[in-house]
């Protein structure tokens, strides 16, 4: 094609854009858009004017306003696959482009969720994105909380724009446009973290141009699903503007015998923007879950799960059915930024958080193997939490000589107020069950009085600074940064009201309220060496802090912080002029002075280190005009150093002790690859997509009794986009899709905590949708 040619399409293009503004057109970004404009022109002149596919690529999804983080193209929905490695992750609060940032951090874009129509958060990262897996330090986290491991270590944590998001079950995507994930210690930025990294949830914001989506989900064991997004500007100088997505799920069954989840949930923004140097989001959310859940899972019988049917529920439904899981959240919070003048801004963020719980579980006590029969402690509680974040960044760019600096100068604040009321302990009214054969009992369930009250209150103050240095025309960057903090954590216990357990603590009641108080610095050391714009090596040093959320032995001193400390390295590169990117990272993480619960108290003592090493490999985006991908790999070598020698007290390396065993749920080798194909010419508007998710054996706990079985899951995607000339004028795009999760219906499972909870993954599911946008 000729520069001529090109540029007289792409003036097609334009024209047809502003006719489109006029309520003329529609309009279509990317290279759809391209083709579709020279199609039009060839029609027009009554002329057939055939354009090789290989030419209608050259304006590839990029051309598109905005980027993969930020959305492009109608409702910002089509964002391709390529991450722009120009511009920097909201999770590192800078400026910085990631390529240029020394650390790991992927991107989820908003087109990935659709493509593999991931409701939750889980099904976005985990799988295809390298080293994250589901949790497995309590039975009840993979099931009632959302929380994930990343690079070996357990319960990283979740943030929503920058702000720390804290025990939530089921986080929609519904309002998302992208995931996050910024692998190691996130300490430096964001506080008392463990060291695995952070996910940060990017939500969709206003647009000023008119928009709305309406989608209708249907798939295995009676999912529905209905999704809204609307936006649009309020005014008609487009200073305020609007957007809100709805999302109604309702699941009436599950592959497991009386699970049910039923959320409502809805997200509201409005942006004010009266100047360009200033612009406000205001963001509300409400969320309302009944769900039975499956907390439990199955036991170990000796080295593997019990071999039970995936539908087989270890749980009296008397109780979780009769008497659902609720959970109902509100969420109200801003961010503003103000370019204070070119070069220098402020940000602000805050978010209030309240949540109220209703549980019921029946937790898995004793398993006899040889009868099958499993007895249950009930777990009826009350819990009610609210949580303040907030944060207050200063960037800043300014040359000292032949030296750039980027500068980051902030404080943070973060504070915990739970409340637990609850009946916990075996319940004679709950019979045990035969899992081989059950019997389900109804009707017969008596609920007892509360017995067991726990306060917790937790807060940490934060300063943090950075300085990334650029010199040698930009081919080296240096960062310098460090963090402040000051965080303080308590816990009480009472038998009557939470009244008496926010009583200073009772020694020989051995009821009441303690606290602890730390306070650490961590630094961050970084380099980054750039010696062509597509390609970066970095390596950095990063520690991390946090409180121990533990009761001492009375009369003991508060347990000393956990420390988390990295050295990792790696590469990064742009290719096929910014279509695809990749990453491949090295990383070694030590973790110290791990609580560990001393047998038979409700205390603990600092004991135990464990250390994480591994490497792993991502890719993503579009290799041709055709053709898609995104792909990972990760291999981690987890394992604990030193453990508990039997009484708690003490470090220890000896057999008797779980030293040198390797970390639960982490597989030394796991990887995935998912290819997309998107047609032209007279089957344009067709794509197929598939891909495999393949997970080595994993040690089941960190005892390492028994092993969970690797396997491998096949996924797979048929999407039909009907053509601007089929549809109404005011319909812009209506797209058919079906999807089909583990299509080889492999059985296999997922996760375990303990040898009483291990936890399936879902056989062959299908989901179909129709989506339309106007």
């Amino acid at each position: 094609m000729t520069t001529i040619r090109y540029l007289a399409i792409r003036a097609k293009l334009l024209t047809t854009t502003m006719r489109a503004a006029a309520g003329a057109a529609t309009v279509i970004f990317g290279p759809q858009a391209l083709a579709q404009t020279a199609d039009q022109s060839a029609a027009e002149s009554g002329r057939s004017i055939p354009l090789p596919p290989v030419e209608v690529v050259a304006a590839p999804e990029n051309e598109a306003p905005g980027s993969s983080q930020g959305g492009a193209g109608l409702g910002g929905r089509f964002t391709g696959y390529t991450v722009d490695l120009s511009t920097p992750a909201e999770a590192t609060k800078d400026n910085i482009p990631i390529l240029q940032t020394p650390a790991n951090i992927q991107v989820v874009p908003r087109q990935v969720l659709d493509d593999q129509q991931d409701i939750s958060v889980r099904d976005g990262i985990v799988g295809y994105v390298s080293s994250v897996l589901p949790p497995s330090t309590t039975p009840d986290s993979n099931n009632f909380y959302d929380g994930f491991n990343i690079r070996g270590i357990d319960n990283v944590n979740i943030y929503r724009n920058d702000l720390r998001v804290w025990e939530i079950t089921g986080i929609e995507t519904a309002n998302l446009q992208s995931i996050e994930i910024l692998k190691g210690p996130a300490a430096f930025l964001f506080g008392r973290l463990e060291p695995g990294g952070i996910v940060n949830l990017v939500v969709k914001r206003p647009l000023d141009v008119p928009y709305y989506s309406v989608q209708e989900q249907t798939g295995s064991w009676g999912l529905t699903r209905t999704t809204v997004d609307a936006t649009g500007p309020i005014t008609d100088d487009k200073t305020w503007l609007y957007r809100i997505n709805l999302d109604y799920t309702h699941n009436y069954n599950a592959f497991t015998d009386f699970i049910t989840n039923q959320n409502a949930f809805v997200g509201p923004t409005i942006t004010y923007h009266p100047i360009e140097q200033f612009r406000l989001n205001i963001d509300a959310e409400y969320q309302n879950t009944i769900f039975v859940d499956n907390a439990n899972g199955f036991p170990a019988l000796g080295t593997s799960p019990a071999p039970l049917p995936i539908t087989r529920y270890v749980s009296q439904p008397d109780v979780t059915v009769n008497y659902p899981n609720r959970q109902e959240r509100e969420l109200a919070g801003y961010d503003w930024t103000f370019d204070i003048f070119p070069n220098w801004s402020l940000t602000n963020r805050f978010a209030y958080n309240n949540i109220d719980y209703r549980q019921h579980e029946t937790l898995t006590n004793t398993f006899d193997p040889t009868t099958g029969f499993a007895t249950f402690n009930l777990w009826d509680a009350y819990v009610d939490a609210q949580t303040i974040a907030t944060n207050l960044d200063l960037k800043g760019k300014f040359e000292t000589g032949p030296l750039k600096h980027d500068v980051l100068i902030g404080t943070d604040y973060w504070y915990l107020d739970k409340n637990i009321e609850a009946f916990s302990g075996p319940n004679p009214s709950v019979p045990a069950l035969n899992i081989y054969a059950p019997t389900y009992t109804l009707g017969g369930y008596v609920p007892l009085p509360n017995n067991s009250f726990f306060p917790y209150r937790e807060s940490w103050e934060g300063l943090y600074g950075q300085d990334m240095i650029s010199l040698a025309d930009d081919k080296l960057h240096l960062l310098f940064g460090g963090r402040y903090d000051w965080a303080k954590f308590g816990t009480g216990s009472g038998e009557f009201s939470n009244f008496d357990a926010l009583l200073p603590f009772n020694y020989n009641t051995q009821f009441g309220f303690q606290d602890t108080f730390a306070e650490a610095f961590s630094p961050r050391l970084g380099a980054v060496v750039q010696p062509v714009p597509w390609l970066s090596f970095y390596g950095d040093y990063v520690r991390s802090f946090g409180v121990s959320t533990v009761l001492t032995v009375p009369g003991s001193p508060a347990l000393p912080p956990q420390v988390g400390t990295q050295v990792e390295g790696g590469v990064k590169a742009e290719l096929l002029d910014k279509r695809l990117t990749a990453t491949l990272a090295f990383y070694d993480i030590t973790m110290t002075n791990v609580p560990q619960a001393i047998a038979g108290t409700p205390f603990a003592t600092a004991v135990g280190e464990i250390e994480s090493k591994g490497a792993e490999f991502d890719i993503a985006g579009r290799m041709n005009e055709n053709w898609s991908l995104i792909g990972s790999y990760s291999h981690d070598d987890a394992h604990i150093l030193q453990g508990n020698c039997g009484n708690g007290t003490t470090f220890c390396t000896t057999t008797t002790s779980e030293a040198g065993n390797r970390l639960q749920n982490v597989p030394y080798n796991a990887g995935s690859i998912w290819i997309k194909y998107d047609a032209l010419g007279d089957f344009r508007g067709l794509s197929l997509g598939g891909g495999v998710v393949v997970v080595g054996q994993r040690e089941g706990d960190n005892q390492n009794d028994f092993q969970l079985s690797p396997y491998a899951r096949v996924d797979a995607m048929i999407l039909y986009q009907l053509q601007p000339g089929i549809l109404p004028l005011w319909v812009k795009k209506l797209t058919a899709q079906l999807n089909v999760k583990n299509l080889l219906n492999v059985q296999y499972y997922q996760s375990s905590s303990t040898n009483l909870n291990i936890y399936p993954g879902a056989p062959r599911t299908f989901l179909a949708s129709l989506r339309a946008e106007f």
